[in-house]
């Protein structure tokens, strides 16, 4: 049986991919760690293990599936990592690895991560014999549009809000424009943790900005003093708007459900929450959860004081988010028989920011400041 060559292991999605694998396949699979020394291989076999007691599976599992997992240690820079994969073995390639950086200044290591090194696995796989390449982008290269997201190529005059959504359009272009193997696009929404347990392995996204919060907090205290409560501050943002939030376990589910039917043909799927929560929702259990008061919704950047705009800096990588809503098309889905809806009410928010809270111990920091 063929097997699959997956990159970005040790991380959130590629790490929940490789366990759904393990788990609906029998196949092989090869797991491309960067990485010069033996502990690599142990720092993978570890980040595989947290994700699956965190996800619900049974202690053991990693260790059952061992056989079946074979952990190439090296990276997309060097061409002695072809020597390193058997010649006939991939069927199919997952690239998970990027990078999540998104300001100006690391614009060059986030090109050579998510766009060169999209271009040296795309040669790779066709060396290796692959016959798919399924490439994780983002829901989000959709940039600054809003209304209808369809699954197709971004559009030549979308204006994107960073330099990692940049990078994802390019590398998008790359796997598009490859016509020596059939190439799919997944693109995710804002991935949070398990859709039942809660827990996470990664704390990007919905919790860097639960943490930002925590943050001005404590900047805010470490300045006027710990009694200090802020005023209600203001947020230029579309209360009303999605904040398109998808649990990792459903994600990874639809897409190895998705790409492993007979006949599947698609070029970009996206992976997003039909049933999304409004930004007011998220910013509201957030402003409970730290302590603050919820924000003012305002429609105008001359509205805010300085404070305003210091915050507004400080979560600079999600106001993009609060612009307008962003509605998801996922016809492939839906031509499958498969669209994803998850609703997350309130008490489901404060259950899944909870969690993180409790995890990184940020309420007892917040305390101790």
């Amino acid at each position: 049986m063929s097997g699959y060559l997956v990159t970005g292991a040790t991380g959130m999605v590629g790490g929940a991919l490789t366990l759904e694998l393990l788990q609906s396949t029998d196949a092989p699979l090869h797991l491309l760690v960067r990485g010069g020394d033996t502990a690599a291989e142990d720092r993978c076999l570890f980040a595989l293990q947290e994700a699956a007691e965190s996800y619900g599976l049974e202690r053991d599992f990693v260790s059952r599936q061992r056989g079946r997992l074979h952990i190439v240690v090296g990276d997309l820079t060097s061409s002695a990592v072809i020597e390193r994969l058997p010649d006939r073995d991939i069927g199919e390639v997952w690239h998970c690895a990027a990078s999540l950086k998104f300001d100006d200044r690391s614009r060059d290591e986030i090109f050579a991560v998510n766009v060169d090194g999209t271009a040296r696995l795309l040669d790779l796989s066709e060396k290796v014999g692959a016959t798919r390449f399924n490439y994780i982008s983002t829901a989000y290269v959709a940039g600054s549009t809003v209304g209808r997201i369809d699954e197709s190529a971004v559009p030549p005059d979308a204006c994107a809000n960073n330099q990692y959504e940049l990078s994802k359009i390019a590398a998008e272009h790359l796997v598009s424009s490859c016509d020596s193997i059939s190439t799919c696009i997944w693109r995710p929404s804002i991935v949070v943790g398990h859709s039942t347990t809660l827990a996470t392995t990664s704390f990007t996204g919905l919790y860097g900005l639960v943490r930002d919060a925590f943050r001005f907090k404590r900047r805010t205290q470490k300045v006027f003093g710990p009694g200090f409560v802020p005023r209600q501050t203001r947020v230029l943002a579309d209360p009303t708007a999605e904040a398109n939030l998808i649990p990792v376990d459903l994600l990874v589910r639809q897409a190895v459900s998705l790409s492993t039917l007979p006949g599947f043909e698609a070029d970009i799927v996206h992976l997003t929450n039909g049933a999304a929560p409004s930004l007011r929702d998220v910013l509201s259990v957030t402003a409970e959860a730290t302590g603050v008061r919820e924000p003012e919704y305002v429609t105008s950047a001359d509205s805010l004081t300085a404070l305003d705009r210091r915050l507004r800096k400080a979560m600079q990588f999600y106001a993009p988010q609060g612009g307008g809503t962003k509605f998801f098309a996922q016809d492939v889905a839906e031509q499958y028989g498969s669209p994803l809806r998850f609703p997350m009410d309130v008490d489901y928010l404060r259950a899944l920011i909870g969690w993180y809270i409790g995890h990184a111990g940020l309420a007892d920091r917040s305390r101790a400041a």
